[in-house]
């Protein structure tokens, strides 16, 4: 698979950098560096590899390998299922700084019947949980996240 752009390109030193985890040239705020090295990681664990060729105003096309798949193809049976699976009940945290991803992922749980505390930072969802009178049977947050990490967030809220 190839994707190609007629950007500005990058120069040697970026490209040497490309698929580190953070590794970003915009500015501060507007990206956290994983989306490259994310891909990075999936095409390795497929055993593939990625080539990128680009100068700086000449654009950047990424070449993506993955190994062929052999394997014959079976026909899967989908069972249908005797009683529609039970809606959930409990309360669900939601931290997640993309807002796109928030409203995404919040309306998902609501549909499947979970009421939803929705925080787009760290902080938001301290005072969520401080203020919510009932108990709070899940924490879903974004890993990375520019005021504190979820991991460091779920610790700062067993404390209530």
């Amino acid at each position: 698979m190839a994707v190609s752009d007629d950007g500005c390109g990058m120069d040697k030193e970026t490209l040497s950098h490309l698929f580190e985890p953070f590794f970003t040239t915009k500015e501060m705020g507007k990206g956290t560096g994983l989306g490259l090295a994310t891909i990075y990681g999936i095409v390795k664990q497929n055993n593939g590899f990625i080539n990128v060729y680009s100068e700086p105003g000449h654009g950047t096309t990424f070449k993506i390998y993955l190994p062929r798949h052999t394997a014959k193809a079976e026909q899967i049976q989908k069972e249908v299922p005797a009683k529609p699976p039970r809606l959930g009940h409990e309360t669900i945290l939601l931290v997640e700084d993309e807002p796109a991803m928030l409203k995404m992922t919040a309306m998902m749980l609501e549909c499947l019947g979970y009421k939803v505390l929705a925080a787009s930072t760290p902080d938001e969802a301290i005072r969520l949980a401080r203020d919510h009178t009932l108990e709070i049977q899940l924490l879903m947050t974004d890993v990375v996240m520019h005021e504190m990490n979820g991991r460091d967030l779920a610790k700062n809220l067993k404390s209530f």
